[in-house]
């Protein structure tokens, strides 16, 4: 995703990483509302704001030529501290990502009508983790292969979202405080 940002029309692909950054930004006080009460209440909108925040640096600081493709020709021998920043600044996007999948997790293991989706953002999150980890080792070769776990990983978690709240568009409860023991 971030080698779209290369070569001559990368600058909208930089709008593009940026603006999405703002649109996750701006669903953090939504997810405090849906979540108040409850564990997770918290956390879930922070890691979603360290998201939209790393999105919106990812844009702004390009990424390095990727093998295989380096349309400028810039052939470099070794990273570039920028290219450094930009990697460190999606891994905090990804790991925020999976962490707050887990924290959804434990929030929603509690609350009986919720039950499977514990279940189903452990799974959504262990993908992330996969997509990230096969990105990670096929980024280094010039296969083209890099970037469709690359775009797994900013999907899948998509996914997730979108069906939990079309679960509570269609008036799914979703417990405000654990049952007392």
């Amino acid at each position: 995703m971030s080698a779209l940002s290369l070569g001559p029309g990368g600058w909208i692909q930089m709008i593009n990483l940026t603006a999405f950054g703002f649109m996750v930004l701006a669903t953090v006080s939504p997810w405090r509302r849906i979540l108040a009460g409850g564990r997770g209440e918290t956390a879930y909108p922070v890691l979603t704001a360290l998201i939209g925040m790393s999105f919106i640096a990812t844009g702004l600081i390009q990424q390095d030529p990727a093998p295989g493709y380096d349309p400028a020709g810039l052939a470099l021998a070794k990273a570039t501290p920028m290219g450094l920043a930009h990697i460190a600044i999606a891994g905090v996007a990804a790991l925020s990502s999976v962490i707050g999948l887990l924290v959804i997790a434990v929030r929603l293991g509690r609350d009986p009508a919720w039950a499977h989706w514990a279940f189903y953002s452990c799974m959504t999150a262990l993908v992330v983790v996969l997509c990230v980890t096969t990105y990670g080792v096929w980024s280094v070769q010039p296969s083209g292969f890099a970037g469709a776990f690359e775009r797994g990983a900013m999907v899948v978690p998509m996914v997730w979202m979108f069906a939990f709240l079309r679960r509570l568009y269609r008036g799914a409860p979703l417990m405000v405080s654990p049952p007392a023991v």
